[in-house]
């Protein structure tokens, strides 16, 4: 009987070490891993509605699937982000040559103006200006040093992508057995196992549909008012208003409310007012009523859970995190629910 147990210890202690050793080779290629399941299970409906219309060529249905995938996701994203590095060199080289003012509206030099309002209490105008250009040419040049080291990086890159393609196509093709794999094998009980995957198949559909709608539409909109009122690098805010707005509550009003303050201090009224009612009225409205529908309800989590989820993970685990947080934040929540119905009894005994 002893030796029995001796032969568990040994057996569970090798299992948990290789498991160890085999997740730490692979460490650098887990988000690869998990975005290639999410991105799975967000498109899996199509993938099914693929596979129905080839009447059950599953690999063919998949690398349809992956095709779409490419053209609806990477593909914008690789346009948007040349505009971007476009913009963003133009804006640094700009400001490193010391040029009074950047093509169409320039908001630094509009906040130089406004600083102008401050000098009887002692605040120089052009030490601000001077701090503001170092602090933008900084940002710019950081911007443009980050997206230098991706540009030399592109093997890795294109690794990781090809490894997250690659894995797609086995999620698309292969999901019900390998949930069924997962389930047969977790020692939890099928119940619950089946209600943690429903639940992280809910919270990352919910997460992903929402904060890529809610983030694309209140880019387009923050945008698409910079390029209405004259302000140059609309793209450029229209990505970095796109990015905050993954932080609820706040998101994109950090740039747009300052936007709109500087232009009305110094007498652009229409374009500031502009700014004001479109960011009040309709980018700051998008996340008021749609976040809680698109996500909230989605992955079934008070707002407050959601909202600290989402700013621990981004903290924490990067851009990846607006999803990894809230998951993590859902398994927390459906594992104590789970853990209160399977020792209700006992707990009240006691």
């Amino acid at each position: 009987m002893k030796f029995a147990y001796i032969q568990q210890f040994f057996f569970f202690s090798l299992l948990i070490a290789t498991t160890s050793t085999f997740f730490w080779v692979i460490g650098s290629y887990l988000l690869p891993v998990f975005w290639a399941i999410v991105i799975a299970i967000v498109f899996y409906p199509l993938y099914l509605k693929i596979n129905r219309l080839l009447r059950g060529r599953a690999s063919l249905a998949s690398i349809v699937a992956i095709v779409a995938v490419v053209l609806t996701v990477v593909v914008p994203l690789i346009i948007v982000g040349g505009l971007v590095v476009r913009e963003s060199l133009g804006l640094y080289q700009n400001l490193t040559e010391g040029a009074g003012g950047i093509e169409g509206f320039s908001l630094l030099d509009q906040a130089g103006q406004f600083v102008t309002y401050l000098e009887p209490y002692g605040i120089s105008q052009e030490a601000v200006v001077t701090r503001l250009r170092e602090g933008v040419a900084g940002a710019s040049q950081a911007l443009a040093s980050s997206l230098l080291a991706i540009g030399q990086q592109t093997f890795s890159l294109l690794i990781a992508i090809s490894i997250m393609l690659y894995l797609l196509f086995f999620f698309f093709r292969d999901a019900e057995k390998l949930q069924e794999t997962l389930v047969r094998y977790l020692p939890i009980g099928d119940t619950y196992e089946r209600r943690l995957f429903s639940r992280f198949s809910e919270t990352s559909r919910a997460v992903m549909k929402g904060t890529v709608a809610i983030a694309a539409l209140q880019g387009l909109l923050g945008g698409l008012t910079f390029w209405a009122v004259g302000v140059s690098s609309p793209v450029l805010w229209g990505v970095a208003m796109a990015l905050l707005s993954i932080i609820p509550a706040v998101g994109p009003a950090v740039i747009w409310f300052p936007a709109s303050v500087i232009l009305l201090a110094t007498g652009s009224v229409w374009e500031g007012v502009s700014i004001l009612v479109v960011g009040v009225l309709l980018v700051s409205l998008v996340d008021e009523f749609l976040r809680p529908i698109l996500v909230g309800r989605g992955s079934k989590m008070p707002d407050s859970i959601t909202l600290l989820a989402t700013v621990g993970g981004l903290a924490t685990f990067g851009i990846s995190g607006f999803v990894i947080g809230p998951i993590i934040a859902a398994f927390f929540l459906s594992l104590w629910v789970m853990f209160g119905e399977r020792y209700q009894n006992e707990l009240s005994k006691n």
